[in-house]
């Protein structure tokens, strides 16, 4: 076997657990599993690359000093952005790297950011409008597009 072979089988292994822990602490949000990057239409990525430059400009920014507002911010712009409740959000992971799950009216966004992280990337259920939130020095940004 070859060493990048190995490599991979092993990266998965170690993705496997993370992703049922992933799975396992998202407690107020329903799972109906992971899916493929191929699964989801070129233009996310496309606009996701472009959302991460350091000159792209954000739909919308926060100052990062009340994490409560920053949650109610997280869920107010998904929610105009037309998001749902049930979406995919992108987790990190190379070969688990779209969550398919559901979320309640309110308080997801703070769970969500502590089991997957304070950057995210969010796809309507059916794939025609994104998110995304990044968080920067001391403030985070917000992008949407819709399809």
């Amino acid at each position: 076997m070859a060493s990048s072979e190995l490599r991979l089988k092993l990266q998965r292994r170690r993705e496997e657990e993370q992703a049922s822990k992933i799975s396992e602490s998202l407690t107020g949000v329903r799972n109906f599993g992971y899916v493929q990057d191929d699964e989801m239409p070129d233009w996310v990525r496309l606009r996701v690359s472009e959302w991460m430059r350091s000159d792209s400009l954000p739909d919308s920014r926060i100052n990062d000093e009340i994490e409560e507002q920053v949650n109610l911010w997280i869920e107010k712009f998904a929610h105009d952005a037309d998001m749902g409740r049930r979406f995919y959000c992108r987790t990190g992971l190379l070969f688990f790297p779209w969550l398919d799950c559901e979320v309640g009216e309110d308080g997801w966004a703070q769970e969500v950011r502590a089991v997957i992280g304070n950057d995210l990337v969010i796809v309507s259920h059916d794939k025609t409008a994104s998110v995304a939130f990044f968080q920067e020095e001391y403030e985070y940004f917000a992008f949407s597009e819709a399809r």
